[in-house]
C-alpha cells in the first residue's frame, strides 16, 4: 500500500468528513403557557430527521423551521433533555432553564467503554506482536508484560485522556497539568526516562522517525529480557521503519477473525463471492467499534445556537450576555458519543417591585435572593403559604417593619406544647428579607 501511515490516513479523514455539518438554531422566550420555543434546522439535515422534529412542534413554519409552546419539559428536538421552570411568588419570579444536547452523562458507562477499548486494543497488540515474535523463547515474557502491566496501564492513560478533555473544556485546571501528570506516571513505571518523555511527548525537532522507531525496538527487547536489543535486530525488524511495521500488520490483520468475517459481509453485500478484500484501515477501525472512540470517520459534525429571551440579565448563566438584544446565547458543537453532554443553563429573577416597594417602601430581594425566596415559598404547604402571603401583605414601611417580621412566627410554630422543641419554618424567608432591608442597594 502507499507509504503513509494509518494514523495520517485517519486525519485525512477527519478532515474529509468535517466538510458536512448540520446546524441547530433555537430561539426561546416566555409565554402565556409557557416557554415558546423555534427551532430552525440547516437545509441539509435528513428528511425523516425533519419528520420527526415536527411531530414534536404545534407548527411547520417552512420545511426547516418549527416553533411551538412548552410547559416545564422542552422536546427531545436535537436530542438529549431540557427544563424551563418559573417559579411565581407576589414578591417576583424566578425562572430556571437547563438543557442537555447529547453526549453521554453516564461517566459509569464511559469509563466502562473505555477500558473495553484499551482491552481490544491490548488484545491485538497481544496477537500481533505474537505472530511476529510467538516462536521466540523469550516472548513470553513480553506477552507478560503486555497482559498485565500494559493493559492496566493504558486503562489509566484512557482514563487521564478522559479527565483531560473535561478539564480543559471547563479550563479548572492548567491545561498542560494533566499531561505532565500522565508523563511522570509513564516515567515513574519504568518506559521511559525523564530525558526520553521529553523527547517522546513534547515538540523537540530532535525527535526523528527513526529516533521513535529505535526507541519501540529497545524496549520491546528489554521487556523480552534481552539487555542488548541488536541481539534481537533481526526478530524486530518488523518494527524498524514505517514500511516494515505497515507490512507487519497488513499481514497479521490477514490472519485475524476481523478480516475474515469483514470479508464475507463485503461480498455478501455486494452480492460478489469474488468481492476484492476489505482494506487493512477499515478492519483496524472495525476493532474500536462499539467503545469509547467509534472511527465512523466521515460522520458530520452537528453545531447548536440558542438565544434564549430574558426579562434580566441572569444571575448565573454559562452563555454570553447580550444586553441590547436582552438574551443569553450559546453556540457549541454538539457532544456525541461517550463526551459529556453539551449543556447549556441560565437562571434570573424579576422583581415584582411595585409590590415590593409597597410593603417595603424599596426593592428588597432580587437576583439570587429571591430565586432562593421563591424556591423557599413552593416549598411551603398550601396553608402555610397562605399565612405567610397574608403577613406580607398587611406589611408597610415604618419604623416597625423590621421588628414585625423578626418576630413573626407560623401559627403552627406558635402553638407547640411549651416542653417541646420549637420549630421555625419562617426563619430563612424571614431572614432574606431582613438581609435585604439592611444592604445597600
Amino acid at each position: 500500500m502507499a507509504k503513509h501511515s494509518y494514523l495520517k490516513l485517519a486525519v485525512l479523514l477527519l478532515i474529509l468528513a468535517s466538510c458536512e455539518e448540520y446546524k441547530y438554531s433555537i430561539e426561546m422566550k416566555s409565554g402565556d403557557r409557557g416557554v415558546e420555543r423555534k427551532l430552525t434546522v440547516s437545509d441539509n439535515l435528513p428528511e425523516d430527521q425533519k419528520e420527526a422534529i415536527a411531530k414534536l412542534y404545534e407548527k411547520q413554519i417552512a420545511p426547516n423551521i418549527f416553533w411551538g409552546s412548552f410547559v416545564s419539559n422542552l422536546p427531545n428536538d436535537v436530542g438529549g433533555a431540557g427544563f424551563y421552570t418559573t417559579f411565581n411568588t407576589d414578591m417576583g419570579k424566578t425562572t430556571i432553564f437547563s438543557e442537555r444536547f447529547r453526549g453521554n452523562d453516564s461517566l459509569n458507562d464511559t469509563l466502562e467503554k473505555a477500558q473495553l477499548l484499551v482491552d481490544r486494543i491490548v488484545d491485538f497488540l497481544i496477537g500481533w506482536l505474537e505472530y511476529e515474535l510467538g516462536d521466540d523463547p523469550n516472548f513470553v515474557n513480553l506477552k507478560s508484560f503486555c497482559e498485565k502491566n500494559l493493559r492496566q496501564d493504558l486503562k489509566n492513560l484512557a482514563i487521564y485522556f478522559w479527565l483531560s478533555n473535561i478539564l480543559k473544556e471547563y479550563k479548572a485546571v492548567d491545561s498542560d497539568e494533566i499531561s505532565i501528570r500522565t508523563m511522570q506516571y509513564f516515567v515513574e513505571r519504568g518506559y521511559f526516562g525523564p530525558k526520553e518523555a521529553l523527547l517522546l511527548l513534547g515538540d523537540s525537532d530532535e525527535l526523528t522517525e527513526e529516533t521513535a522507531y529505535n526507541f519501540v525496538c529497545r524496549f520491546v527487547a528489554g521487556k523480552m529480557g534481552y539487555s542488548d536489543p541488536n541481539i534481537a535486530a533481526e526478530r524486530l525488524k518488523f518494527l524498524s521503519d514505517e514500511e516494515h511495521l505497515e507490512k507487519s500488520i497488513e499481514q497479521y490483520v490477514h490472519t485475524t477473525d476481523f478480516f475474515t468475517k469483514a470479508w464475507e459481509e463485503k461480498k455478501l453485500k455486494e452480492n460478489d463471492p469474488n468481492a476484492a478484500p476489505p482494506e487493512t484501515g477499515k478492519i483496524l477501525g472495525s476493532i474500536l467499534e462499539g467503545t469509547w472512540f467509534d472511527l465512523d470517520f466521515f460522520a458530520p459534525t452537528h453545531t447548536v445556537e440558542v438565544k434564549l429571551t430574558c426579562t434580566n440579565e441572569p444571575f448565573v448563566t454559562n452563555g454570553r450576555w447580550d444586553e441590547q438584544a436582552s438574551q443569553v446565547v450559546w453556540i457549541n458543537k454538539i457532544a456525541e458519543d461517550m463526551k459529556l453532554p453539551t449543556f447549556f443553563y441560565a437562571s434570573w429573577s424579576e422583581p415584582n417591585m411595585e409590590y415590593q416597594q409597597k410593603h417595603f417602601g424599596r426593592v428588597v430581594l432580587s437576583d439570587e435572593d429571591l430565586a432562593q425566596y421563591c424556591l423557599l415559598r413552593e416549598n411551603l404547604d398550601e396553608e402555610i403559604g397562605k399565612e405567610w402571603d397574608s403577613f406580607i401583605l398587611s406589611l408597610n414601611p415604618g419604623e416597625d417593619l423590621q421588628e414585625r417580621i423578626n418576630t413573626f412566627r407560623f401559627s403552627c410554630d406558635r402553638q407547640k406544647d411549651p416542653n417541646e422543641q420549637k420549630s421555625d419554618l419562617a426563619k430563612e424567608p424571614r431572614e432574606l428579607i431582613l438581609t435585604g432591608l439592611k444592604s445597600e442597594k
